[in-house]
């Protein structure tokens, strides 16, 4: 986990409840990209929540308050570190941290939580060959279907690296939509390149409205 991605769970309590008392609701990410192809205009006020990676702390820590206020997310999990821990992040430093087991990954998928890909090892997808991008997506699909017994429709790109080459291998892999780490709100044309607002330790209050003012209006400009 990078330096400065972590939010404590008081926090995560907070920024909920800081969007919830400005009226926004809370909405599922393929609902969204649906409503997005069908050419429904989405709210200003909707947002959706998603993690990467599919640490044990989101298990711990952030999926019962997201519970409790009778919401939801979508967790997009390494398909291969399942059980195991973040050796990606280890291998440049960082701290270790606990994946989900295949157990959890199942129950919140059966509560209503929507599960997608972010791989099989996390891998900076442009540098591989054909063979390679294929298992990444294509394996890492089937492994969490496997899991949770259904389709697998989301993806989120690791690191937020991907190209023209990567896009088309995504499309033809099966996946409905896909995500990414640049800054935005969900439009029509863009369900392979879903642009994200990156949540750190600081963004609560007038700071966390600000970014997602910034996404918005990036956003608007490319209409």
């Amino acid at each position: 986990m990078v330096a400065g991605q972590y939010v404590l769970p008081l926090l995560f309590r907070w920024q909920l409840d800081c969007l919830s008392k400005r009226g926004w609701q809370c909405a599922p990410l393929s609902e969204v990209v649906e409503r997005s192809q069908s050419g429904v205009r989405h709210s200003h006020s909707e947002f959706v929540i998603t993690f990467d990676d599919g640490y044990s702390s989101v298990y711990e820590h952030a999926i019962p308050e997201i519970c409790r206020r009778g919401i939801t997310a979508t967790v997009f999990v390494v398909a291969g570190a399942i059980g195991g821990v973040n050796d990606w992040d280890c291998k440049v430093g960082d701290r270790q941290e606990r994946i989900m087991s295949a157990q959890q990954i199942r129950e919140i998928s059966d509560i209503g939580f929507e599960i997608g890909s972010h791989t099989v090892t996390h891998p900076h997808l442009t540098s591989l060959d054909e063979q390679s991008l294929k298992r990444e997506l294509i394996d890492s699909k089937r492994r969490l279907e496997d899991i949770i017994g259904k389709e697998v429709r989301g993806f989120s790109y690791p690191y937020g690296d991907y190209d023209e080459r990567v896009l088309a291998a995504t499309v033809a892999a099966g996946y409905k939509y896909a995500v990414s780490t640049k800054l935005g709100t969900v439009r029509r044309a863009n369900v392979y390149e879903i642009p994200r607002v990156n949540v750190r330790w600081n963004a609560m209050g007038s700071l966390l409205m600000r970014k997602i003012t910034r996404a918005q209006r990036i956003s608007e400009q490319l209409k």
